[in-house]
């Protein structure tokens, strides 16, 4: 053993000076024109370009790269951040001193060099598509004040509807891309962030009982200072590469990332003003005491009660708007107040933007953090935001490139306490009874501290009622003390590969991971409903959790070839995989200390508690191929097998193809060789795509226990086993017209589409109930079509005098329509009812489009006894069988002068359901937008406009407000209300808890067209020649206003309103008064060095 041990020492021992010998110790020093560069870059690379072994210089500029004798013939590559690469054969020497030249030039040279040839996700250019797509750069919208991309892009986008839910801090918007196309699944588009898709709707399995999507969106978590660029892909042809979930269409957002250079700082903050816009007026305390009494005497004049000691109690039980000094609440009631007013405030808010970027010739990396802060016009209602983001790239070598992007968002959304009568504090406000007190008073009639609700001790004296007989509460108290606080946390990681294997063959794999979780605690304190501790609503408090996660993975083969000189080729294949899963618990508890102990386990009365778990996947694989002759004629197809958890047992696989073609005419001998002609082309598409259901387990049957039978579980069906239910398919079909004149001075694209979803998901369809069950969750049937047109037009510096350069960008106008072709079967020709105050019917008529609504038209008011009695159709009156004349009634109640006067349109004296009409539907017939710009020097003007055309709204707060039917406050509109035989008036007479003088007419109906001016920004950006004394690359400094002003003859607070979150084919846009848009005004700058 001692023999082996010494041999082993004297080999190594001969082995040591021989490695020694096949070594090469490389040293110098690495500086600029002036001193040393600390931390440079020193690396061996091959031919590939692919790294070997590398170093980093010492404090004294200093490096030593030990080499073999194989690495002759291979590159020493010498790089720091701000200098130009330098590289060096290496053919053996021992020392290699190097001087790197300053590259504060890089960013003017990147500019002049030629442009990168733009791909899609499938590796073909994107000049050469055949499909209906459209881009934005966002970089010239940073100025605007929104908290969300969303508003930023309305009026930029063709056909691509975005319409705000409210004006609250952190609200979302809804985006229709080519209209409505499905009843009950989703209908917003998908978000593909960077090459990974993210779900912006939320499954029917989740549990918040008081929940909306406006939580979660998935846009309202970016910052808009994050985003390069956003593209919007609308046929089914260019959304074949995304899937089932893109069949609504697709926005492809792209996050910035670093450039080669320097590193570059950025630091933008913003200051902006929200100020709450004009309300509608309301009446004074006064008018409305006086509007009760008038409302009290004709409710007993319309009942006929005898002028006795019963007539008088009922008309003084209302203590609260009698004149009676003796009255406990006597000073309380005989304010004037402006509920409205002392419940909203203009807010100041702030933006704070930070950004770094660079890198050399491998890696390049962007860092950027933001933070916001946002108050609503809503007292109360408040939305704080903080993003980080870090991008990074490297190139381990020319055939292998690698990214990785993180980014963490925290949202904390304040809200005040919603659920029921306080789901809409603003329009509860802007009814109550203004001569009330929102504080109690002392005796000396001063406000004190504690807030005053209607007495609950004062039995039926409040004609408004109290928070036990009628939900009545302070609003005031509401935006004060209650809360509704819901934290959103975002962590998105992904990771991106793309390996060139062999020449035109290349690999690209990504993947994704998305974790999410929201909190939501509120709190309704008794102060604000004025209940005693022993009821059941007394301190209420809300803990909801939910969890999310979500693993997305792409990869891609894609096959580039060009051969015989004309003809080239792009064969790729795809396959994606998304797995979710999500977990949530929602509890409700009364009798608590305040919202932090609105947990379950931290005490009370549990009133509520849920929990659930639901995960599901999809799959998708994609053969695609394209071929180009001569840059004239392109053709692609493609075919994608999608399979989704959702779908039923026998159905769970659908296969959707695709088929687009363009010819370039511009490449034709006979206009190839007109200067002032860029690009004409000519674009045709067709493809399908697929919708799942929203809810993770439709189709699985289920049991359940319906009570005991002696000692055992009764357990019988509750639903039905869906193993056929299919695939709801969207067919698109799309034809365009690309124009590009005088140096891209002009363009113009043209786009005509027909968009067909056959096999529409129903919900809870009726079947008979000898199959055991009354219904079932899904069915398929019913077909809706979307058909129209799309304009853009850019004029890009068409005047130029001078410094002075003026243009029109983002000219854009659309027509869709929508129409149902097919009648699902689980819906009804109609969906009529008897006469009902403050309704509308819903028809479904094929040919006619969703969101159609019926009612009646209103002739005013009856004026006297002879107006009322019913005519026939030659205007003759109509007699019973004793010769008396026949008075019109309504649901058995004959109609009085005064009231609403509704026409009889089958003149058979009575108005009931066969005398509705049509009255509109809920889509617009145009939308569009367009951008002014102009420059001059370093000054710079914008100037947007957004418009919506010929949608019918249901203004519902004019109608709460001008009903007169019960103790609400009304508009000063009813100053001029039916009080005598002869007034010269359309609004009925004030009549409390009688009549039909609201019905769903046309009175409410209103056009709600406008045209709104989005932004206007006037920025100046210092000179170059000061930039370099202050040694800045950019210094710009701007002011913005955001909804300037709105040109409409609408006759509510904002004519922007949508379907709200309401799903089938009886959609109805109605104002409700949610919060309005405020105007905003922003100053900002913007510094980078």
């Amino acid at each position: 053993m001692k023999f082996i041990y010494i041999t082993v020492v004297v080999l190594c021992c001969q082995l040591l000076p021989l490695e020694a010998i096949s070594q090469v110790m490389l040293r110098g020093v690495v500086r600029d024109q002036k001193e040393p560069l600390i931390g440079a870059t020193v690396y061996l690379a091959n031919n590939e370009n692919r790294v070997i072994k590398g170093v980093v210089t010492n404090e004294n500029g200093e490096y030593f790269l030990e080499l073999t004798e194989n690495a002759k013939g291979m590159n020493i590559v010498y790089s720091f951040v701000g200098y130009k690469t330098k590289t060096v054969k290496f053919t053996g020497q021992k020392v290699q001193n190097v001087t790197l030249e300053d590259e504060a030039t890089t960013l003017d040279a990147v500019t002049v060099q030629a442009k990168a040839i733009e791909r899609n996700s499938m590796g073909v250019a994107t000049k050469d598509l055949g499909v209906a797509r459209q881009k934005i750069e966002l970089e010239e919208f940073q100025d605007m004040p929104v908290t969300s991309v969303e508003d930023m892009l309305q009026g930029k986008m063709a056909n691509v509807d975005i319409i705000a839910s409210s004006g609250d801090p952190g609200s979302r918007a809804s985006i229709r891309i080519r209209g409505t196309s499905s009843l009950n699944a989703s209908n917003e588009p998908l978000i593909v962030i960077d090459g990974i898709a993210y779900d912006t709707d939320i499954d029917e399995d989740f549990q918040f009982s008081t929940a909306t999507d406006e939580d979660f969106g998935a846009l309202v978590n970016i910052a808009p200072s994050d985003i390069a660029a956003i593209e919007v892909l609308k046929d089914a042809a260019a959304t074949a590469i995304w899937g089932s979930k893109a069949a609504n269409g697709v926005l492809l957002i792209t996050t910035k990332r670093g450039e080669k250079g320097k590193p570059r700082f950025s630091i933008s903050q913003k200051i902006n003003l929200n100020i709450e816009p004009k309300t509608i007026p309301m009446l004074n305390a006064q008018q409305y005491v006086t509007l009760m009494q008038d409302a009290l005497w004709n409710k007993v004049n319309y009942r006929g009660f005898p002028q006795t000691g019963e007539t008088m109690a009922f008309l003084s039980q209302y203590k609260d708007i009698r004149y009676d000094p003796a009255y406990k609440y006597f000073k309380e009631f005989t304010q004037e107040t402006d509920w409205l007013d002392l419940i909203t405030q203009n807010a100041l808010n702030s933006e704070t933007n930070f950004s770094m970027s660079g890198g050399g010739d491998r890696a390049t990396y962007r860092f950027s953090a933001g933070y916001l802060t946002e108050k609503g016009t809503t007292i109360g209602t408040s939305f704080k935001r903080l993003t980080t983001r870090l991008n990074v790239d490297y190139n381990f070598s020319k055939k292998l490139r690698v990214s990785s992007s993180f980014s963490y968002a925290e949202g904390r959304k304040a809200g005040n306490y919603s659920s029921g009568n306080t789901s809409n504090v603003r329009n509860y406000a802007r009814t109550k009874m203004p001569n009330m007190s929102p504080w109690v008073l002392d005796e000396d009639g001063n406000p004190t501290d504690e807030y005053f609700t209607n007495p609950t001790d004062a039995g039926n004296e409040c004609i408004q009622g109290t928070w036990a007989s009628g939900g009545e509460y302070n609003p005031v108290a509401l935006v004060h003390q209650s809360t509704d606080n819901t934290t959103n946390r975002d962590m998105r990681v992904q990771f991106s590969l793309i390996y060139d294997i062999i020449s035109g063959l290349r690999f690209s794999g990504d993947i994704g991971f998305d974790l999410g979780s929201s909190k939501r605690k509120s709190f309704l304190p008794s102060s604000v409903t004025g209940v005693a501790w022993t009821h059941a609503d007394y301190n209420l408090g809300t803990d909801n959790m939910s969890d999310k996660m979500k693993i997305a993975t792409n990869l891609k083969l894609i096959y580039t070839k060009a051969f015989a000189e004309k003809h080239k080729i792009v064969l790729t294949g795809m396959a994606q995989t998304n797995d979710y899963s999500s977990t949530n618990y929602n509890s409700s508890v009364s009798g608590i200390g305040s919202v932090e102990v609105a947990d379950p386990a931290a005490g009370g009365k549990i009133t509520k508690l849920t929990s659930s778990s639901s995960s599901n996947r999809s799959v998708g694989f994609l053969a695609n191929g394209h071929y180009n002759y001569d840059d004239r004629y392109m053709i692609t197809a493609g075919i994608r097998y999608d399979g989704n958890s959702k779908m039923g047992r026998n159905s769970r696989w659908g296969t959707f193809p695709s088929l687009s073609g363009a010819w370039r005419v511009s490449r034709e001998v006979f206009l190839r060789d007109i200067e002032w002609i860029e690009e004409i082309k000519l674009r045709a598409s067709w493809g399908k795509s697929g919708t799942s259901p929203s809810g993770n387990y439709s189709y699985v049957g289920t049991f359940g226990s319906d009570g005991k039978f002696m000692d055992f579980d009764v357990i019988t069906p509750n639903s039905v086993q869906l193993n056929n239910l299919k695939w709801e398919t969207v067919s698109q079909q799309n034809y365009g017209l690309d124009v590009n004149l005088f140096k891209n001075k002009l363009s113009v694209v043209l786009e005509y589409y027909k968009k067909t979803t056959d096999d529409v998901l129903q919900t809870n369809v009726p079947i008979q109930s000898t199959a055991g069950f009354s219904k079932i969750g899904y069915f398929n049937s019913g077909k809706i079509e979307n058909r129209g047109w799309e304009i853009m037009v850019d004029l890009r510096d068409i005047i130029r005098i001078g410094n002075l350069k003026i243009g029109f960008t983002n000219i854009n106008l659309s027509r869709n329509r929508n129409r149902v072709l097919e009648m699902p079967s689980n819906i009804l020709d109609e969906n009529y009812t008897d006469p009902k105050n403050g309704t509308y019917a819903q028809n479904v008529i094929i040919g006619n489009p969703m969101g159609s609504f019926y009612g009646y038209r209103c002739l005013g008011v009856y004026q006297n006894v002879g107006e009322t009695v019913a005519r026939d159709a030659n205007g003759n009156v109509i007699y019973n069988i004793y010769k008396d004349p026949v008075v019109t009634t309504i649901n058995g109640k004959e109609v009085r002068p005064g009231h609403a006067r509704y026409e009889d349109v089958n003149h058979d004296g009575v108005i009931d359901k066969y005398d509705m009409v049509y009255l509109g539907n809920s889509m617009p017939v145009l939308t569009g937008g367009a951008t002014l710009n102009m420059s001059y020097g370093a000054f710079k003007f914008r100037m947007s406009f957004h418009t919506r055309i010929g949608q019918s709204v249901v203004n519902k707060a004019r109608m709460d407000s001008e009903s007169m039917y019960n103790a609400n406050n009304q508009s000063t509109a009813v100053l001029n209300r039916w009080r005598y035989e002869g007034d010269d008036t359309d609004i009925p007479m004030a009549l409390y808890g009688e009549a039909y003088n609201y019905l769903g007419s046309d009175r409410f109906v209103e056009k709600a067209t406008f045209v709104r001016m989005k932004d206007m920004m006037l920025s100046y950006t210092l000179p170059k020649r000061i930039l370099q004394k202050l040694k800045l690359n950019k210094l710009s400094c701007y002011v913005t206003g955001y909804d300037l002003f709105t040109w409409s003859k609408y006759k509510g607070q904002d004519p922007e309103v949508g379907l709200g979150s309401s799903k089938g084919i009886y959609q109805l846009a109605q104002d409700k008064s949610t919060t309005p848009k405020p105007r905003r005004f922003a100053i900002g700058v913007t510094i980078d060095f």
